[in-house]
């Protein structure tokens, strides 16, 4: 969408937002130097955005500027993802204050993040035999489907005998990580090691 910058006020519009201003003009759909000259306005070319300068930091536009060039473009700024705040809570009618830090929204972010990503990996169980038999964990998974309680241990057995898929974040997988002893770190890394099998 292309945007204009008013030179008398320095506010910038679209170019939609420019012809509901000029209700009486006849303007062309291609608006030239010449159309921009007779109304007041500089085109605002896009620049790219930069990259962020840390992991929990967030770059947004931030109106525009000129550049070297005397053109006008896009503006970017840098700002923190997150910032300490406070929220009331209400629990059986008593309302209390809780301060929300930035840690807490950090964890926050990072957990979904990890629960998104453990979405996303989805092996063939072809692909988790050879993964676990590369990390020598193979035979370690027959040993521990013996050892697991029923009934959980029938639905473990039927899972590694006759799916054709296992997921990272079936309840299975969880139990079968204890089993062997795993963390939920290095099942995640079991399965990235197996998606590239």
């Amino acid at each position: 969408m292309s945007e204009y910058r008013i030179k008398s006020s320095g506010e910038v519009k679209t170019q939609g937002e420019i012809r509901k201003l000029n209700p009486n003009v006849s303007l062309p759909r291609v608006w030239n130097d010449n159309v921009c000259e007779a109304l007041g306005i500089d085109p605002v070319l896009a620049s790219p955005k930069p990259d962020a300068s840390g992991e929990y930091k967030t770059v947004v536009r931030n109106g525009v500027e000129q550049d070297a060039n005397g053109n006008w473009v896009y503006a970017w700024t840098e700002r923190d993802m997150f910032t300490e705040y406070e929220e009331e809570v209400t629990e059986e009618g008593v309302t209390t204050t809780n301060v929300v830090t930035v840690q807490d929204q950090i964890d926050a972010y990072e957990a979904a993040a990890l629960a998104k990503k453990r979405e996303g990996l989805v092996v063939t169980m072809r692909q988790a035999r050879l993964a676990l038999a590369q990390e020598n964990k193979l035979q370690l998974v027959e040993d521990a489907i013996a050892l697991i309680p029923e009934p959980d241990k029938t639905t473990i057995s039927i899972e590694w005998e006759y799916a054709s898929t296992v997921e990272r974040l079936s309840p299975w997988i969880d139990i079968m990580a204890t089993a062997l002893g795993m963390t939920g770190e290095e099942m995640d890394a079991l399965f990235e090691l197996a998606a590239t099998l």
